[in-house]
């Protein structure tokens, strides 16, 4: 489909990225000649690439190139520390070269793995071939692989294939009438399966990818790009759109649709802005995980007050997906009752590589129809699955099993609180982070007694902390490894 574009329109622009700029014909004969180089060394299909580069040019002719020659690309996030790069890459010993530059290079420098620089890739690639390459495809192998596993644990690295990403791409396309006119800004770091079509859907539809020339998200200069670029589209995690909203808004004028996904979405941090804009920009609320090429479900967002009361569906399937709810045991659910969201067609991915028995764990057969089960718990109401929590999500307080997402839900209902993240403190107990609605001071005694009044004691937060923000993980979510080490370093009362 790039190339399609490139064919078509090759002085059309394609990526911007500061004041650095390329055309469709010219990011297209970038990324042959690199593909040629790396035919060269004899890479091609099965082969596995790493990507470690900040927001660049380089950035897309390296991922375009590598999917020239066959093989497929991993994003190596260089806002990640290098021991955890250097722990994903010792995951996957088929992964023998990674591309960087001179200022990534030590962060994935390790025994048996060849790292080639963007400057010598220059050099190399000078004078090479600047058509396409003739390279066969199977649409079962791997495009790409990202290493999924949340802010802590061992990262898991899962295969999305070709065939699976065509179909996701061509239905965002299809359903929301993307085209060449549909400007893109990247935002969220590159580690993340949001930032994979991100970075791809606007070549797929002939449109302008924008990149921002920063490695770590900059909510003032990504904010500032919106309105400066007249940017239409925009995919990012909720707590990154709430960034944005907390500026001028009317920078965000020219957006279109806005795709949020990766966590739930808080509705009332967004309600105002969105029911005002409603005639020209819709948010679209998707689900999915990295297994299963990123997007399972969607929704667009129209009716404010029901979302209020019972949050925002995850919506329907996309194309050639379906959505199982299944028990523990993997038996189907009457309507209306919660179980475990389980995925299966055509977006399903290859599979983490080197885990046969997290494989067989997680994609079992169920009835000859294969699954991937992703450890969150939803329902069917009104035709349109509403994501509940994850399956893992309960801690045991007091010897009490309970649900943090229960905890949350009931803070956020409390007068004066815009948000709220509850995480496990000291002595067995419970610690809730508020943003307090803008001129609300909170008082903890009377936050702890209104939620006394509706919550079991177990569930009642011990310490009421107000913050004016959560802190991000690099994927732009909300991360609670530090909310967990902060609560860590409190007093219990």
């Amino acid at each position: 489909m790039f190339e399609e574009q490139a064919g078509r329109n090759p002085a059309a622009p394609a990526l911007t990225c500061g004041r650095t700029s390329l055309t469709y014909g010219e990011l297209n004969a970038a990324a042959n000649r690199f593909a040629h180089l790396l035919a060269s060394e004899g890479v091609g299909a099965g082969a596995l690439v790493g990507v470690c580069l900040d927001r660049s040019p380089e950035l897309l002719v390296s991922i375009l190139g590598i999917l020239k020659s066959g093989a497929a690309y991993v994003p190596l996030d260089p806002t990640y520390p290098a021991a955890r790069l250097h722990g994903s890459v010792a995951q996957l010993p088929m992964l023998k070269l990674v591309v960087a530059s001179p200022r990534t290079r030590g962060l994935v420098e390790q025994d048996g793995v060849d790292v080639l620089d963007t400057e010598e890739i220059a050099a190399r690639s000078a004078g090479r071939p600047s058509a396409d390459p003739d390279t066969a495809i199977d649409p079962l192998s791997p495009c790409y692989v990202v290493f999924t596993s949340g802010s802590t644990g061992t990262p898991k690295a899962a295969a999305v294939t070709h065939e699976g990403w065509f179909n996701l791409l061509s239905w965002l396309a299809e359903e929301f009438a993307l085209d060449y006119r549909s400007s893109n800004l990247v935002i969220s770091s590159f580690g993340f399966d949001i930032t994979q079509r991100s970075l791809l859907i606007p070549l797929f539809t002939g449109a302008t990818l924008h990149l921002l020339p920063s490695r770590r998200f900059d909510a003032m200069l990504a904010h500032r790009l919106l309105g400066e670029l007249s940017i239409r589209t925009v995919h990012c995690a909720p707590s990154t759109l709430y960034l944005l909203l907390e500026r001028d808004t009317a920078a965000l004028g020219s957006l279109e649709t806005v795709f949020v996904g990766g966590e739930p979405l808080v509705v009332g941090r967004v309600a105002q802005w969105a029911t005002s804009v409603a005639d020209h920009c819709r948010i679209v609320n998707l689900y999915g995980v990295a297994e299963c090429s990123d997007v399972s479900t969607a929704h667009v967002l129209r009716d404010y007050p029901r979302y209020a009361a019972q949050g925002v569906p995850a919506g329907t399937a996309i194309h050639n997906t379906e959505i199982h709810l299944l028990s523990p045991d993997l038996a189907p659910l009457a309507p209306g009752e919660t179980g475990e969201i389980c995925i299966a067609g055509r977006g399903l991915g290859a599979g983490y590589l080197n885990a046969d028995r997290l494989n067989q764990e997680r994609y079992p057969v169920v009835d000859g129809v294969l699954l991937y089960r992703t450890g969150d718990l939803g329902r069917i109401e009104a035709g349109e699955l509403l994501f509940v929590g994850r399956a893992d999500s309960q801690v045991k307080v007091r010897g009490m099993r309970i649900d943090l997402g229960d905890v949350e839900s009931a803070v956020r209902a409390l007068d004066g609180v815009t948000d709220a993240a509850v995480v496990t403190g000291p002595k067995d107990g419970l610690v809730a982070y508020i943003v307090p609605r803008a001129g609300a001071e909170p008082d903890e005694r009377a936050l702890w007694a209104r939620l006394s009044a509706v919550l079991p004691a177990q569930m009642v937060p011990q310490r009421f902390v107000p913050v004016p923000a959560f802190p991000l993980s690099p994927n732009g979510k909300v991360d609670r490894a530090a909310l967990t080490r902060a609560a860590d370093t409190r007093k219990s009362p």
